[in-house]
């Protein structure tokens, strides 16, 4: 089972005792849950590690330690898992609004569609009512004209009876002009009498034809006007739809160019923003190599005043009972000073361990530096994210080996203690004091110069640091600034988009309108057009037909009356 615990240290009387408290137990690969209480457990294979550092240990089922391992790197894939599962959640919450979003804007749309469609139903159930009255008017016209045909077939078989009659009494009057003696009877006059009484007849019926066909013009007259009346409103729909479109075309011209535009200002983004992390990069690289400058010096400030101690005659800071160290049987304190030299060899070859590995992951991140100097902007971003990586792992191994160094200086102050109690019970303190002094001196010289040095390239260092933050708060100003210009102009074309959208739909609908009232109206004209062509070819012809026959009634008359005088003779 692996468990989540801390490292404790207790100083007693055989030296530090190294226990860890156990906080918490894994219940799968990404679940754990706390434990109740302060359970320690004693345990040596931990002495490596500093108080306070957490380590991931292994136990079995009788609650002994297996295995100990940092659990540094660990706990920091499991903070990235959940920065990234965050950075997820937030997207998806982003996508559902959205969808939100989409779904209202498709019901507002849907209802105002619902809305135009019973606008348009209307407008066809009008149409619908005017194409009935038409074809009614239609049916009509053509009773009347089934009439008509049978009223001309009779006024033709009248008119041949009529020429008949004509040549006979042109016949008879040629006979009565050459012969002045032949006359016509009264059978004769009598039947040329009935004739011209049934074609003044067929005049009256076919002055009773025209009427309905004037009724039938003016209603077709009419129901052309109306019919215009629509054909102007489409031709305005129609102008309105080509206008609209134009229009349409230029706002998507524009639109283009705008994201044209935005891409290239995105871009110059990512430049400001690969600039900037190379910036912060070069900073924190420069913060870490001044934290172990100041660190370094530290570390020789620690020396210079423990072999100053020492000069002195002073044990050290050594947390050891020299009372206690007195007064212990000398072989147990040999066995002691074994035991200590042993864990202090042992926890020696781990920090030279830990060390080596520090100055991998220095020499992995420099690497990484020099592949992002060399390689494209797209490789940069993701060079970036491991260089972050490694130099968080750098860091925190650095910050274990700061606590892993104080401990191996404590250990070895105790045990400098301890050999020198050992050396005073054997009696051989003051054969090497005087040389042990001698060899300090010279120690403390090159630790100062060498602390001057780290002094004056820190100095330098923090010059430089100086103009790199000035250069940073720079670029940042201009990374902020294009972020929210890129940002607002990314909004403004996406509302832009938008409204074309919506554009786009009312012109599409507009146009759409237009072929509909097309295809509605112009069935309806052509039935007008028709019926207009109809009456041309049945008014006219009519028209001719009584004028002729209107005639030819007077002209027989008019012969009818000569031949009665002429034929008044007395017998």
């Amino acid at each position: 089972m692996l468990y989540l615990a801390e490292v404790h240290k207790k100083t007693g009387f055989m030296g530090v005792k190294t226990e860890l408290k156990l906080l918490a137990r894994q219940q799968s690969e990404q679940n754990w849950s706390t434990l109740p209480g302060e359970e320690m457990i004693p345990v040596e294979i931990a002495n490596d590690y500093n108080a306070g550092v957490l380590v991931l240990v292994e136990l079995d089922n009788n609650q002994q330690v297996k295995k100990v391992q940092d659990a540094n790197r660990h706990l920091v894939g499991i903070l990235k898992n959940f920065s990234r599962m965050r950075e997820k959640f937030r997207t998806q919450e982003e996508e559902i609004e959205g969808w939100k979003q989409s779904l209202i804007y498709q019901s507002q749309e849907l209802t105002r569609r619902e809305v135009d469609i019973e606008v348009r139903s209307e407008e066809l159930q009008q149409l619908e009512s005017e194409s009935q009255k038409i074809e009614a008017q239609r049916e009509e016209f053509e009773a009347t004209r089934a009439q008509i045909l049978e009223l001309k077939e009779e006024i033709e078989r009248d008119r041949q009876q009529l020429e008949e009659a004509w040549g006979k009494l042109h016949t008879a009057q040629n006979q009565h002009a050459q012969e002045q003696k032949t006359a016509l009877s009264d059978d004769q006059v009598q039947h040329l009498e009935n004739l011209i009484g049934r074609l003044e007849s067929t005049l009256g019926q076919g002055n009773a034809v025209h009427q309905p066909l004037q009724t039938l013009q003016v209603l077709q007259s009419e129901q052309q006007t109306i019919l215009q009346q629509f054909w102007n409103q489409l031709e305005q729909d129609r102008g309105r739809a080509e206008s609209a479109q134009s229009d349409l075309d230029r706002q998507v011209h524009e639109l283009e160019q705008g994201w044209q535009k935005w891409h290239q200002d995105q871009d110059a983004l990512h430049q400001l923003q690969i600039k900037l992390r190379l910036h912060q990069d070069a900073l924190a690289h420069k913060s870490t190599f001044q934290g172990w400058l100041s660190q370094q010096i530290q570390d020789k400030d620690k020396i210079d005043q423990g072999l100053q101690r020492v000069q002195d005659g002073i044990a050290g800071d050594a947390k050891v009972d020299l009372s206690a160290l007195r007064n212990l049987p000398l072989e147990e304190l040999e066995d002691t000073v074994q035991k200590l030299q042993k864990e202090l060899a042992k926890l020696y070859h781990f920090v030279s361990d830990q060390e080596e590995e520090l100055k991998l992951q220095q020499q992995t991140i420099e690497e990484l530096k020099t592949k992002i100097n060399q390689s494209s902007e797209y490789d940069r971003l993701n060079l970036a994210s491991d260089l972050e990586y490694e130099q968080q792992n750098y860091q925190l191994l650095e910050d274990t080996l700061q606590g892993q160094r104080q401990t191996l200086k404590d250990r070895d102050a105790v045990l400098k203690a301890h050999q020198d109690i050992l050396s005073q019970r054997k009696g051989a303190a003051d054969s090497d004091g005087g040389g042990l002094r001698q060899q300090i001196h010279p120690l403390l010289q090159d630790i100062s110069a060498q602390r001057q040095s780290l002094q004056e390239v820190l100095q330098g260092l923090e010059g430089e640091q100086v103009a790199l933050q000035t250069s940073l708060q720079q670029t940042q100003g201009e990374v902020d600034s294009a972020s929210t210009a890129l940002a607002e102009a990314r909004a403004n074309l996406e509302n832009q988009s938008k409204a074309l959208d919506l554009r786009r739909k009312e012109v599409a609908q507009l146009t759409a309108r237009v072929e509909l009232m097309q295809q509605i109206l112009q069935p309806v004209q052509d039935k007008l057009t028709h019926l207009q062509q109809t009456l041309e070819s049945v008014w006219h012809p009519l028209d001719s037909t009584a004028t002729e026959q209107q005639q030819v009634a007077a002209d027989l008359k008019q012969t009818l009356i000569a031949l009665g005088q002429s034929t008044e003779v007395p017998v």
